[in-house]
């Protein structure tokens, strides 16, 4: 974590720190670095004090005031003259230095006091990253939380503990935490990390059947001989929704939708499945709900029955999930309208003020622990 230096121009007079600001512009437009001195000639300092407003309101010799500001801006380090100086009898310096200005003082960070279960990261918190801090200390506060540790998939934790713990900055998709950061003594042991966050990794679809595209590779799972299909957008929701499945539904497939693919491989689909209902679960975001309205819109085209909501799933997704900062703009209120129309009516409003604010929802919160224990969402299947 670092703390703003004080500026050294903090205790300037208004004239000297609108001085400094034009010198720096010019070090700017001149394409002079500022992580050094730049040199800036007698003739661009009088340009850069001639600009500055105010700047003799009582009719002084202006040489005289300039010496006078070059001088004070001299005393805060921020300039440096040069030796050579005019004849005049005022003289000012040919040239000066424009000095670097302050970086922030960097400040360390205060180490956490460690969870029993993470004490040996004590060893490790002085060599560690900026992002594995801030991992490490999001997954110190999860365990000080007195978690439910009941056994999940790792992106399902990853969500519960950087949505919950981490900040949006530090983790723009909370749930994929762990697909990236990979280095460090934690995160690049996954049996430890899996030990200390009770966590597993579920292998991809394993497809018992796969509709075959030149153009999209689905992901169809048969799971009995019902004639629904269930498309779910992402592959951990995937999984846990396999494995929660009761005895009795009506599924004949489970889908991996693979994001915005769904739309192509949807056309896969022929009579021979005997497919009469299409549902689909997501994220609710953007793309979330775009990608089965339009692979709504390309079966339709086919002659295919329409892309219809989980009700119940979203319900739950709503209800236990927190929302984020997306990586799309804000809808605008009517974007969010036309797209939130696909949901079921009592969804609505909270969908449009989701979009219209900037947030999501990762499908992931709807995860194994919650398909484990409820039954509400078997409407969805049966």
């Amino acid at each position: 974590m670092t703390q703003e230096a004080q500026p050294r121009t903090a205790k300037l007079p208004r004239r000297e720190r609108e001085l400094i600001t034009r010198l720096r512009q010019w070090a700017k437009d001149n394409r002079r670095g500022s992580s050094g001195k730049t040199q800036i000639p007698l003739d661009a300092v009088w340009t850069a004090f001639q600009g500055t407003p105010n700047r003799n309101p009582e009719g002084d010799f202006e040489q005289a005031v300039l010496a006078h500001c070059l001088d004070a801006l001299e005393r805060h380090g921020l300039i440096k003259s040069f030796q050579e100086r005019t004849p005049e009898k005022i003289s000012l310096p040919v040239k000066i230095w424009l000095l670097p200005e302050a970086r922030p003082a960097r400040v360390e960070e205060p180490m956490p006091r460690w969870h029993h279960e993470l004490h040996w990261l004590a060893d490790q918190w002085r060599r560690a990253t900026r992002k594995q801090r801030a991992a490490y200390i999001a997954i110190n506060l999860w365990l000080k939380s007195d978690p439910d540790l009941f056994a999940v998939p790792i992106r399902e934790r990853a969500l519960e503990i950087f949505a919950t713990f981490g900040a949006e900055t530090d983790f723009p998709m909370p749930e994929k935490t762990f697909d990236e950061l990979k280095s460090g003594i934690l995160f690049s042991d996954p049996e430890r990390l899996d030990t200390v966050l009770r966590t597993f990794r579920p292998p991809p679809p394993l497809l018992t059947e796969t509709f075959p595209l030149e153009k999209a590779d689905g992901h169809y799972r048969r799971v009995g001989t019902g004639d629904v299909l269930l498309v779910v957008e992402n592959s951990t929701t995937w999984w846990s929704i396999v494995e929660c499945l009761p005895d009795r539904h009506r599924l004949g497939y489970v889908a991996w939708g693979l994001g915005g693919t769904f739309r192509a491989s949807v056309r896969a689909i022929t009579a021979e499945h005997r497919i009469s209902e299409i549902r689909y679960f997501g994220d609710l975001d953007l793309s979330g709900v775009r990608i089965p309205l339009n692979a709504s819109r390309t079966s339709l085209g086919l002659g295919l029955p329409p892309v219809r909501p989980t009700k119940a799933l979203y319900k739950a997704l709503l209800t236990v999930g927190r929302p984020h900062a997306a990586k799309e703009a804000p809808a605008s209120a009517a974007e969010a309208a036309e797209l939130a129309d696909w949901l079921p009516t009592t969804q609505r409003s909270d969908v449009i003020s989701l979009l219209t604010e900037g947030k999501r929802l990762a499908q992931e919160w709807v995860g194994y622990r919650f398909l484990t224990r409820s039954t509400d969402w078997y409407v969805d299947i049966r």
